[in-house]
């Protein structure tokens, strides 16, 4: 008897186990393990949601949704002498940032192409946003902080880097502290010493752990949808640096103007400064759609995004050059002729506040330029020298490593790039002894503005066309001169005695 009350059980236990089996196995069939959705995140989440969700707007305060702030502060008053002092401390309206919510609404005035775009957001890659500072104001660095917590996607956003170049303001210290210490995966990285941009980025990428890089400067606001269109694209080419449309923010008024049209790339003139210009038609004829991305021969810098390991593999920034200036050509040359690319995304924007002057110097930007000119130009770098001549006794240090880099990594040359990226760049026909700009000392009424002021420490040379004598000058500004019926290049700014 008891052996048969065994059995039975045997055979009954046998059967629910079996059950169990059929019932699991009809579950997986039926779902996939491709399709699995881990228990932390319910299916029915919306995964575009920010890490910190922004309060209804208050459409009243100053500043709201972009819009301008005008005080229209009367002269001689104590409120415009402090709105004058913070512009004269920080080449920014401080005073008008100071009383703009940090936590403000940009408009989405975006393509319709890309407010209406889908995203896989499980298949993109995380991110850790790098944002180096030195001596930022209080609101406009925490603006920019609050502006990327509330605008990424939390399933996105790894971290948010802040990195401290060595600032000396009281309130970047432990006041600074003890405010990002109450919000989620922000970190302080502080620098021991002053590095400068270039060495200050690669600090905060040391310590990402995202698998991509978005660098941000340290005053900007992100626009609604702005990190997916980036993501995607390193996720589609993980051998391509992204940029988004960089949008204006005035440094006065703190309107946001939303670049609504075509967006503008990146090049750069002999001088080895950056420039906008218009999307050459070959491009356009490249696309199918306006929401398609741009191809950039250069770019402004300071936002963009990068794979971490592809980032490495090209070698990082050029931690030789100092304070900031020069590395985005730089970088811009490097990727372009090593075989990656550099894309701007339209339907990406990030507002960006453009002070009134560089807020502190750039003593190393020749030297920056030079370094770039010698290991990427070639034989092309003589029009950089012919326009600087000064820069030809720069002191650059050992550019040996990042020679080494460019054979490594088995990199294209700068008529290569000349032809295929950039073929809308005029290149100059120099002759030896025809560089300069054109001062005409017969016209000393004329008045002719100007980006930089000619160094005291200038060369010159007396060049003689017809009866006139001219003063050539090193210096800015690109014309060009008709002598003896032909045409020769002087790229400088015509400047007067």
């Amino acid at each position: 008897m008891r052996r048969g009350q065994r059995r039975w059980a045997t055979l009954g236990k046998a059967a629910l186990l079996f059950g169990i089996t059929w019932v699991g196995y009809i579950v997986l069939s039926r779902t996939g393990t491709h399709n699995y959705i881990p228990p932390t995140i319910p299916v029915s989440v919306d995964l575009s949601r920010p890490l910190y969700k922004k309060q209804s707007p208050d459409e009243v305060a100053p500043g709201e949704w972009g819009h301008a702030v005008k005080l229209g502060l009367a002269d001689g008053s104590s409120e415009k002498h402090l709105e004058d002092e913070s512009i004269e401390q920080y080449a920014l309206n401080i005073y008008v940032s100071d009383r703009i919510s940090l936590h403000r609404h940009i408009a989405d005035r975006r393509m319709h192409e890309c407010r209406s775009k889908h995203f896989d957001y499980r298949g993109l890659p995380t991110t850790s946003v790098v944002i180096a500072f030195y001596n930022e104001a209080w609101s406009t660095l925490l603006r920019t902080v609050h502006s990327v917590l509330e605008s990424s996607p939390a399933i996105l956003l790894k971290e948010l880097i802040l990195v401290d170049d060595y600032s000396d303001r009281p309130y970047l210290k432990s006041q600074l502290e003890d405010y990002l210490s109450k919000l989620d995966r922000v970190r302080l990285i502080r620098a021991k010493r002053r590095e400068g941009l270039v060495r200050a980025r690669l600090l905060g990428a040391i310590h990402a752990t995202g698998r991509v890089l978005t660098f941000l400067d340290c005053h900007c606001e992100c626009a609604p949808g702005w990190l997916e269109p980036l993501l995607e694209r390193i996720m589609q080419n993980e051998s391509t640096i992204v940029c988004p449309v960089i949008d204006t923010i005035d440094w006065m008024t703190f309107e946001y103007y939303m670049q609504t049209g075509e967006p503008a790339i990146g090049g750069f003139d002999w001088r080895l400064t950056f420039q906008w210009h218009s999307v050459p038609e070959h491009e356009r004829q490249r696309r199918s759609s306006r929401a398609d991305t741009l191809r950039s021969p250069t770019m402004a810098g300071g936002l963009f995004s990068v794979s971490k390991r592809y980032f490495e593999h090209i070698g990082t920034y050029d931690a030789g050059m100092e304070v900031w200036g020069g590395e985005n050509l730089e970088l811009s040359f490097r990727v372009w002729q090593c075989g990656g690319s550099l894309e701007i995304l339209p339907c990406s924007h990030v507002g960006h506040v453009f002070p009134k002057k560089a807020p502190y110097a750039r003593p190393r930007f020749l030297q920056n330029t030079v370094r770039a000119a010698e290991v990427w130009m070639d034989e092309y770098k003589q029009h950089f020298y012919n326009r600087n001549p000064p820069a030809r006794k720069e002191h650059v240090g050992d550019l040996s490593p990042r020679k080494t880099l460019r054979e490594r990594l088995s990199c294209h040359n700068f008529s290569w790039y000349l032809q295929h990226i950039y073929p809308d760049l005029h290149v100059p026909q120099d002759r030896s002894g025809w560089h300069g700009a054109v001062s005409v000392l017969l016209l000393p009424h004329i008045f002719l503005p100007h980006y930089n002021q000619l160094h005291k420490n200038y060369l010159s040379s007396y060049l003689s066309v017809g009866h006139f004598k001219l003063l050539l000058l090193w210096g800015h500004f690109n014309l060009v001169q008709l002598v003896n019926g032909e045409q020769i290049d002087c790229y400088s700014q015509l400047t007067l005695p």
